[in-house]
């Protein structure tokens, strides 16, 4: 009975002494945190109190040089010498108002040396400047006696704030005399106020009496961090900086005592405290801790309230990491305990996954089959897909090549026609070249077996053109001119166009008109086309033309064939490339020629459409077939790419 309450005494103790570590373990680790996260905390706001103290000095360094150059313009002094002059106050009040618009500023004036003000920016506005007398604000003053005066306050006239920058004016000439006037401008600092206010942190910028002239909560704006002295409120009266403005301090309860914040005051500025207690949005007033940093030139400083509530949460959460820490480590001890119903489990876990892993590998074996069996099935749909493919590329070369047998068929009467008269012609100098070689004239003779061999040549030339573009053979991919091919196909047409009387004007094909094609391909695609167009404007009565026309846009040349035909029914226009289908009478044709034109084009990767009008030729009106393709950028080696 005594060993057992020993025991239970023992385990008591241990429990507690657990506990004990683990309530040590926290406390020590949330005072750790707390300094760590709140340190981090204040050097991030540091780094942005800097940029809002950077950002406010360069908005205010654009205004400095302004007032300056506007003192340096001669009408404002000529205004100073003579005020009672309309047409000068005129053009100062002009000068003022294009400073204040180009410069962006709230306004700009001109007063004289007893401050009364001669011209302004507003002039024309309700509220002017002009009449009032500004002698009691600091920036006058400043500006009379230092040279520059600086100045933040509420507008006397206006009632809105400002910053405002004066500059005296002498007389031209007269740099040590005293000044005439001043030259004063007032810029609004709205926009780097409203930039506060978007930027999440709770921001004042305080002036060297302690008031909070702009802050990003709006209920702020005139208020001070701690109680002003009579004799600063009389100043500030007296120069009427922030106009009614009650002044109040943002905190009733005195700046936090030592160890909970600090108060240091800066040479001739008021105090600034390092902790106040204040109440956001209507909640509960908390401690905030301040991150001042430096900005302007009239010792303005830019104040940053720091909540720590965020830094006390997240130490409070690391600390009790560190205390569910120290229960682990104290818990990993009781696995000991558990140790054998573990490996228990771990056997039996170990069966059911062996059992897992092997219906696994069944499924896998299944799957693989009926995969490789897919594959079999997706490769002999390949091969087939393969040899329809073959089957379609030779039956589309022999619907080309029957297209060119068609079109030689069609040209043949006029072949013919080109080819009987050169033979008749040698066959008469033939006979008369039998005469002259027995009368002896060798000199005729010469000249006639000379006429019979250019005649030769050229039906020779004929068939050959013939010959060449019946050829049956494997499209080869090279640079071919346009020019050459157009060259070829007008004479295959020449008899054609003549029978039908019609004229082909080409104009000049530019030097860059060469593409990547087969020139037997291009030859007939153009022969097509041709024939089509001649054909068509042979049914004319009267302007029986068509003019080829080839020009050159980035990379593509466009080849156009005009004709003075009747153009294309709207009906006509969808089928016009459909295999088989015609307009022309029966025997005409067999509707192929424009389909093999678009299987040759597509075969180069170019386009083919047709449109009514033309806009090379607008008086023909007929139709015009457009040819698209890829230009030859680069030289190509005797190993042309091949299909």
């Amino acid at each position: 009975m005594r060993l057992r309450g020993i025991r239970r005494l023992h385990r008591t103790a241990a429990v507690l002494a657990v506990i004990a570590c683990c309530v040590a373990t926290a406390w020590l680790g949330y005072s750790v945190a707390l300094r760590y996260y709140f340190r981090a905390h204040m050097n991030e706001v540091a780094q942005r109190s800097s940029l809002y103290a950077l950002t406010l000095e360069s908005q205010l360094a654009r205004y400095e040089s302004i007032p300056r150059i506007a003192a340096l313009e001669p009408v404002l002094s000529r205004l100073l010498n003579d005020p009672g002059e309309r047409a000068l106050r005129d053009e100062a009040n002009a000068y003022l108002n294009a400073v204040q618009k180009n410069a962006e500023l709230s306004a700009a004036y001109v007063m004289n040396a007893r401050g009364e003000t001669l011209a302004a920016s507003n002039s024309n506005e309700p509220g002017s400047f002009i009449g009032s007398n500004y002698a009691f604000r600091p920036y006058f003053a400043d500006a009379m006696k230092r040279g520059f005066g600086r100045f933040y306050g509420v507008g006397n006239t206006t009632g809105q704030a400002g910053y405002f920058l004066a500059v005296p004016i002498r007389n031209p000439g007269q740099p040590a005399r005293a000044p005439i006037g001043v030259v004063a401008i007032k810029a609004s600092l709205d926009r780097y106020e409203a930039a506060l206010t978007k930027s999440g942190d709770v921001v004042l910028l305080v002036d060297r009496d302690g008031v909070a002239f702009l802050s990003s909560v709006a209920s702020w704006r005139y208020r001070t961090l701690t109680p002003i002295p009579a004799a600063t409120l009389r100043k500030l009266a007296a120069t009427r900086q922030y106009g009614d403005a009650a002044l109040e301090p943002l905190s009733d309860t005195p700046p936090a005592p030592a160890g909970a914040g600090r108060s240091s005051t800066q040479a001739d500025s008021a105090p600034t405290p390092e902790s106040l207690h204040l109440s956001l949005s209507g909640g509960r007033p908390a401690w905030y801790h301040v991150v001042y940093r430096a900005a302007g030139p009239l010792g303005w400083r830019v104040a940053v309230l720091v909540d720590s509530t965020d830094d006390e949460r997240r130490a409070l959460f690391a600390s009790g990491g560190v205390a569910a820490a120290t229960a682990l480590v104290f818990a990993l001890i009781m696995v000991a305990w558990l140790r054998h119903s573990r490996e228990k489990e771990r056997q039996r876990a170990r069966t059911a996954l062996l059992a897992a892993q092997r219906d696994l590998e069944r499924r896998i074996a299944e799957r693989t089959a009926e995969l490789t069996a897919a594959n079999a099935a997706l490769e002999e749909k390949v091969d087939a897909l393969d040899a329809a493919r073959r089957i379609l590329r030779d039956t589309r070369d022999t619907a080309i090549q029957a297209g060119k047998l068609a079109a030689l068929g069609q040209m043949a009467a006029g072949i013919t026609h080109e080819l009987n008269q050169p033979l008749a012609a040698i066959m008469t100098l033939s006979s008369n070249a039998v005469r002259m070689a027995a009368l002896g004239r060798s000199a005729d003779l010469t000249r006639n077996l000379e006429l019979v061999n250019d005649l030769a040549g050229r039906m020779g030339k004929i068939v050959a053109h013939m010959k060449g573009f019946a050829r049956h053979e494997s499209v080869s991919r090279e640079a071919v001119s346009i020019s050459e091919a157009l060259q070829q196909a007008l004479t295959l047409i020449e008899a054609h166009r003549k029978a039908a009387k019609v004229s082909v004007r080409v104009e000049p094909v530019p030097g860059q008109g060469i593409v990547l094609a087969s020139s037997i391909r291009i030859e007939q695609l153009l022969v097509n086309l041709l024939t089509n167009a001649i054909d068509a404007s042979a049914a004319g009565m009267d302007n029986r033309q068509v003019v080829v026309t080839t020009d050159v846009a980035g990379d593509i040349v466009r080849i156009s064939v005009a004709d003075s035909g009747k153009g294309i029914p709207a009906d006509v226009m969808p089928r016009l490339f459909e295999p088989f289908f015609t307009t022309k009478q029966t025997g005409k044709g067999l509707g192929l020629g424009l389909a093999i034109s678009q299987a040759i084009v597509d075969e180069f990767g170019g386009r083919l459409h047709a449109r009514n009008g033309s806009g090379v030729e607008p008086e023909l009106g007929g139709a015009v077939f457009i040819v698209e393709l890829h230009r030859v950028s680069r030289k190509f080696s005797s190993h042309d790419e091949r299909r």
